[in-house]
């Protein structure tokens, strides 16, 4: 993402570091990974099964549409920014869904775009996400689970 676009970012979006939203962070990015795998192995049409899945965040769900639709990468970046912009999201929310979307619309290798987005946490709750993606089946479509949400903040010393 190109340093303008992380300074607008940064200076008009809401940051929210609250564990709540931390959380809700994770499940996404473990569905964005999820879909990014899909996408890599069966092909873009893949994307038809996350609509409903991905409704629960509307930025998500936007970019998803605009990678079906055909749009160019520079296209659905400058839409997903303005629509953050426009609709207040979180920062971190932002960050993730901008990349995560174009990794999953160019087809990044899935372990390419875990490393990506969990740059955008801490080196703590990196580690201890990337331990627990170890363990998890990312491609099965389940919720994380009390336990494994507790494990992934179990060690985060922040």
């Amino acid at each position: 993402m190109q340093t303008e676009i992380m300074l607008a970012l940064w200076g008009n979006l809401k940051k929210d570091y609250t564990e709540t939203n931390q959380l809700k962070q994770i499940d996404m990015l473990r569905m964005m990974l999820e879909i990014n795998q899909d996408v890599v192995v069966q092909g873009i049409s893949k994307l038809e099964n996350y609509e409903n899945d991905s409704a629960i965040f509307p930025l998500l769900c936007r970019g998803l549409k605009l990678v079906r639709g055909g749009m160019e990468p520079q296209a659905i970046e400058s839409i997903l920014l303005n629509t953050a912009f426009a609709n207040d999201v979180d920062l971190l929310e932002s960050l993730l869904v901008i990349d995560g979307v174009i990794s999953i619309q160019i087809q990044r290798s899935p372990d390419v775009t875990k490393e990506l987005l969990l740059s955008y946490f801490s080196f703590n709750l990196q580690n201890n996400l990337r331990k627990s993606l170890e363990d998890l089946k990312i491609n099965s479509s389940e919720p994380l689970d009390m336990a494994e949400i507790e494990k992934l903040i179990g060690g985060q010393g922040s």
